[in-house]
């Protein structure tokens, strides 16, 4: 069941990724994501004057425990430099009805954060996320990934 679910997603996201800097996804092992293995990935950049979305792009199951989950988001740009966003990923309304959308009990979710971002110099941007909740480990979160797209003009 879960893999059809994943074809599925990966089969839906290929049509919309024509103007995708980046989309990728890692698999979370054993739906346990210590806090201390952030997960990372990195983009070559050429283009400085078109503006970008940022999306975090997550799968939980329906046993997840809370409404949201907080993650730092941390930029590492090629000049030495870095930055660091924390962003809270709602993925529960106050009644408990989950915001994804997915097959039986896995949940897909795509989490704008970010809109109209410029990357302000070429070459290699590397990025991690990680999780940012209370509990050293959070259960029941199979993949996390990122996705950046060039916004239309």
């Amino acid at each position: 069941m879960r893999l059809a679910g994943i074809v599925l997603i990966t089969l839906l996201l290929a049509g919309c990724t024509e103007e995708a800097l980046i989309n990728q996804t890692r698999e979370v092992s054993n739906a346990k994501w210590a806090f201390d293995d952030p997960v990372k990935m990195s983009v070559d950049v050429l283009d400085t004057t078109s503006s970008y979305a940022y999306f975090i792009q997550l799968r939980h199951s329906g046993d997840y425990r809370y409404r949201n989950l907080i993650v730092y988001f941390k930029t590492f740009y090629p000049n030495n430099t870095y930055m660091v966003d924390t962003v809270d990923c709602p993925l529960a309304e106050p009644s408990g009805r989950w915001l994804g959308s997915g097959l039986g009990d896995i949940l897909d979710n795509q989490i704008l954060f970010k809109i109209n971002q410029p990357f302000p110099i070429s070459g290699t941007y590397n990025f991690e996320i990680q999780h940012a909740m209370r509990s050293d480990t959070v259960h029941e979160i199979y993949d996390m990934g990122l996705l950046i797209k060039k916004m239309n003009d």
